[in-house]
């Protein structure tokens, strides 16, 4: 191909690709600039393989190196490698090297009046979960959120409990990190949270040597199940066997004390020594609920949990209660709730 002509179309194709470029960088685009800017790369791909057939010695050259200093013998080993690395950790969304990408965002973004919001999750795995079935929570927080207990668990197609499969380590010991002030110190002490879920404990239907439903240390079928309570955006990753000829549900039961309001007020109950004793509790504990079926089962599948009633105030029995009406900023404590079978 003629060189003059081929040195044309690139110098052209290569002002209009840095032009779109920069355009898309700093510009909320549209179709028409990203088809334009995909056509001019094609085009200058094309024209830079008739660069490299009509220069192949001299291209050559330059690859295998004439010079007899190591530096320039080897420069486009030392080339490749630097540009391997840097599209390597470019590709892994190396926080570093992802800074120049993250500005441009922000800046359409801006231009647009869009945020470009963090999604920063906790990832808790279960390693020592056991089943034919990876079963996986994910909570997204609302703006509620603040540091509430959570627990998780199959069930049948009628409710009733089959299996944990994650439990707030706090209260699968009743061992609180900051159960005891001693002066100006904070121990783990064994703390009686009744009312903290108690759906959950109820279903599981095992009372504790004080009579409580509440799990003490050594609680052998939450072994394998028990983790650190989130402190944000959460992935849970546990197991369970499951048969696929039928119906399940997954349950979630999640929190949150001090959270009260107009109904749920400190001196709401005064007869009630755990709601009223305590002065920690605040709204009951919520209840979500996703239904599985077997066609679920069948390949990777996605539900939204949906809210279905909360717990006893004060953990005096295991009823559902559907009535939600004097529920208030407990509902925004979770922004979504996504259940993940595969």
């Amino acid at each position: 191909m003629d060189r003059r002509l081929l040195g044309n179309i690139l110098i052209i194709t290569l002002v209009i690709l840095a032009g779109s470029g920069i355009y898309m960088y700093f510009t909320p685009f549209g179709k028409n600039v990203a088809s334009l800017h995909t056509f001019f790369a094609l085009l200058f791909i094309l024209a830079m393989v008739f660069h490299i057939i009509n220069n192949k010695l001299p291209l050559s050259n330059y690859i295998k190196g004439k010079k007899k200093t190591t530096l320039k013998k080897y420069q486009s080993v030392y080339v490749f490698s630097i540009a391997t690395g840097l599209a390597t950790g470019l590709y892994f969304n190396h926080p570093y090297l992802n800074k120049l990408y993250a500005f441009g965002n922000q800046w359409r973004n801006q231009q647009l009046g869009k945020q470009d919001a963090s999604f920063d999750y906790q990832v808790i795995d279960l390693p020592n979960a056991v089943g034919n079935k990876a079963i996986s929570i994910e909570l997204k927080k609302g703006e509620a959120f603040q540091y509430p207990l959570f627990a998780v668990w199959l069930a049948d197609s009628v409710g009733n409990y089959i299996e944990t499969l994650y439990i707030s380590r706090v209260i699968a010991s009743s061992t609180f990190d900051y159960g005891n002030k001693v002066g100006d110190k904070w121990e783990a002490a064994v703390k009686r949270r009744p009312e903290a879920l108690p759906y959950w404990s109820h279903q599981r239907g095992i009372k504790a040597v004080d009579g409580l439903y509440v799990p003490l240390a050594n609680a052998g079928d939450l072994d394998g199940v028990s983790g650190a309570t989130p402190t944000g955006n959460f992935l849970i990753n546990s197991k369970t066997k499951i048969d696929k000829s039928n119906t399940y549900k997954v349950f979630i039961e999640l929190n949150q004390s001090y959270d009260w309001n107009e109904f749920y007020s400190e001196d709401k109950f005064p007869e009630d020594k755990i709601y009223s004793g305590s002065g920690q509790v605040g709204q009951p504990s919520l209840i979500y609920s996703a239904k599985i079926n077997p066609n679920d089962l069948v390949s990777t599948t996605y539900k939204l949990m949906e809210l279905v009633g909360h717990g006893h105030h004060s953990g005096q029995d295991g009823e559902l209660y559907t009535d939600l009406a004097n529920i208030t900023t407990a509902k925004n404590i979770a922004d979504r709730i996504i259940l993940k079978v595969e």
